[in-house]
């Protein structure tokens, strides 16, 4: 008896679609008119990366802040892309996993609260990388003289997405009208492609 399986993962289309048009709102909120402070240009972007966290999985939320940010890098600021891609996919990615995974059958009417705090998490991480990154591009005055406008960046990223997934009960609408991806049973669905029982029954040969 031989038994043959193969397990895939199973995209489907909603996933996909979600997926895609998430990572181009990154791309074109980029081109949005950014807020001039002293310490430089404040970026939109933030907000929709989080919105991706808070509706998908950590998966689609890396491809939707770090292609997104990538793709927009690559038209605007070249040298900075794969530093994107790195920074702000781990952004929507840890902010996602930590939404989904950390307790996440607790204190569901107040999600926003952990979805606030997750955010915060991720702002360090992307606070922490661009300063590496300019650390060793531009020097150290450079990069602690970015810190305060990354900052600013981040907490009003988490205030807009905050406000669009839960003041706005966004999410919930979603949720209710069967519209929101359920990654854990679309995306991580694994099936069994190929099954095969063989039997093989013993035969005797008599010679008389």
């Amino acid at each position: 008896m031989t038994v043959n399986k193969s397990k895939m993962a199973v995209f489907s289309t909603k996933w996909i679609a979600y997926t895609a048009i998430l990572t181009a709102l990154v791309v074109a909120t980029g081109y949005i008119p950014p807020i001039p402070t002293p310490a430089g240009r404040i970026y939109w972007v933030d907000g929709i990366v989080l919105l991706a966290a808070y509706l998908m999985d950590p998966i689609s939320a890396f491809i939707c802040g770090g292609v997104g940010t990538l793709i927009y890098d690559i038209f605007k600021s070249p040298e900075m892309m794969l530093a994107s891609l790195l920074i702000h996919g781990l952004q929507g990615a840890i902010a996602s996993a930590l939404l989904n995974f950390v307790l996440p059958n607790r204190f569901k009417k107040y999600e926003w609260v952990k979805a606030v705090i997750f955010s915060v998490i991720a702002a360090v991480e992307v606070v922490l990388g661009y300063f590496i990154y300019r650390c060793i591009t531009r020097g150290v005055p450079v990069a602690a003289a970015s810190i305060p406008r990354n900052i600013i960046q981040e907490a009003i990223g988490i205030s807009i997405a905050v406000i669009i997934c839960y003041a706005t009960t966004f999410k919930k609408q979603l949720k209710k009208a069967g519209l929101l991806p359920d990654f854990r049973r679309e995306l991580l669905l694994t099936s069994d492609k190929a099954e095969t029982v063989q039997s093989v029954e013993p035969t005797e040969t008599v010679d008389e």
